[in-house]
């Protein structure tokens, strides 16, 4: 069961860390452009961090699901 727990608690630093890196990439376009309030400029900055993250997930997943389908394809020859 511990084995279980850390291997969650590492998983969820690692989704963190992932995270605060696009909060860095976020914070410079937002902040280059942006002219408003404290509040909706870490709205904005948090909105966009999660966009990047996402993007940058599903470009994974799309190289993952391109490389299977390779494989795939080149086993049935």
């Amino acid at each position: 069961m511990s084995d279980h727990n850390s291997s969650k608690a590492e998983q969820d630093r690692e989704i963190l860390r992932d995270f605060h890196h696009w909060i860095v990439i976020a914070r410079a376009m937002v902040h280059d452009t942006f002219v408003g309030d404290d509040t909706e400029l870490q709205r904005m900055t948090l909105s966009t961090a999660h966009s990047l993250m996402l993007e940058h997930q599903l470009s994974e997943i799309k190289t993952s699901l391109a490389e299977i389908k390779t494989s795939l394809n080149s086993g049935k020859d």
